[in-house]
C-alpha cells in the first residue's frame, strides 16, 4: 500500500517529533552528567571546608579554608555553565600557575584534615620552580582528587612527588596499596546517577586541558597515578591551555572513585 498526501505528511511529522525528542533527551543526559561531576566536586570541597572549620582554633588553618572556598566557588561557576547560565569563556583567563605551590597547598590541606590519624600526606618536590600557563583551580581539583583516591583506597603514607622528566613536569601521587586494577581508560562512572566514579574523570579533564597526561605508575616508591604537564624553560610557563569547561563524560566502563 502506498501512502500519499496527508499520510506522508503525518509520518514525516511523527519522525520529526521523535528525532527532536531523542535529541533533547541526549542533550539533557549530557547536562545531567556534567551536573553530577560538579556535584561530586562540590561535595568534596564542602567536606574539606567542614573539617577545616572544626579546627579553627588554629588561625594558621585559615589558608586551608581559603583553598576549600576557592575550589567550591569554581564548582559553583561550573554548575552555572552546565545549565547554560554563562559561557565557559566567561569563567577564567589562563595565568602562570606555580605547580609546586599547587602541590604544597593540596598536601597541607590534607595533612591538616588528617592530623592525629595514622595516615599521612607528604610532599617530596624535586622539580624546582616549575610552572604552566593555565588554571590553578583546575589543577588543584585534579591533584586533590588523586590524593583523595589514595587516602580512601590506598594504604600507608601518601606521598606527592615532583620531578622533571624529558621536558615534562611529573607529579605523582603514591601510596602502598594495591594500585589501580585497570587502566585509567577503563574507569568511567556508569551513569550520571552514580554517586562514585567521578574523581578520575575530573582529574583527567583538568590535566588534558593543560596538554598533559594521566597514567598509573608502579615502582619502589609506591603505586599511584602520575600527572605529566609540559614544562616551560627556566621556570617559565608551558603551553597555552584550552578554554575550561565542566568535565564531560566519554565512553563507558567501570566506576572509580
Amino acid at each position: 500500500m502506498m501512502l500519499e498526501g496527508p499520510g506522508l505528511l503525518l509520518i514525516g511529522a511523527l519522525v520529526g517529533a521523535v528525532t527532536t525528542e531523542l535529541f533533547r533527551t541526549r542533550r539533557l543526559a549530557r547536562r545531567l552528567h556534567r551536573v553530577a561531576l560538579c556535584s561530586h566536586e562540590l561535595r568534596g570541597a564542602l567536606t574539606a571546608m567542614g573539617l577545616t572549620l572544626s579546627g579553627m582554633e588554629d588561625r594558621s588553618r585559615l589558608a586551608d579554608l581559603r583553598y576549600s572556598y576557592e575550589r567550591a566557588l569554581a564548582v559553583a561557576r561550573d554548575l552555572e555553565t552546565a545549565r547554560g547560565a554563562q559561557p565557559a569563556t566567561a569563567i577564567q583567563r589562563p595565568e602562570p600557575v606555580d605547580l609546586r605551590d599547587i602541590a604544597q597547598r593540596v598536601v597541607e590541606a590534607w595533612s591538616g584534615s588528617m592530623s592525629g590519624g595514622r595516615r599521612t600526606v607528604s610532599l617530596d618536590w624535586r622539580a624546582g620552580p616549575a610552572s604552566v600557563l593555565g588554571y590553578a583551580v583546575r589543577l588543584t581539583q585534579a591533584l586533590d582528587n588523586l590524593v583523595a583516591n589514595a587516602v580512601e583506597h590506598g594504604r600507608g603514607p601518601v606521598t606527592v612527588t615532583g620531578s622533571l622528566v624529558a621536558g615534562f613536569v611529573s607529579i605523582c601521587v603514591l601510596d602502598h596499596g594495591p594500585g589501580l586494577p585497570r587502566s585509567l581508560e577503563e574507569f568511567r562512572p556508569p551513569s550520571w546517577q552514580a554517586l562514585r566514579g567521578h574523581g578520575l574523570v575530573i582529574a583527567r579533564h583538568a590535566v588534558e586541558l593543560h596538554g598533559g597526561t594521566l597514567r598509573p605508575v608502579r615502582g619502589p616508591a609506591g603505586v599511584g597515578v602520575e600527572v605529566r604537564l609540559p614544562a616551560g624553560r627556566d621556570g617559565a610557563p608551558g603551553r597555552v591551555p584550552r578554554v575550561p569547561s565542566a568535565p564531560r563524560r566519554s565512553g563507558s566502563g567501570a566506576a572509580a572513585s
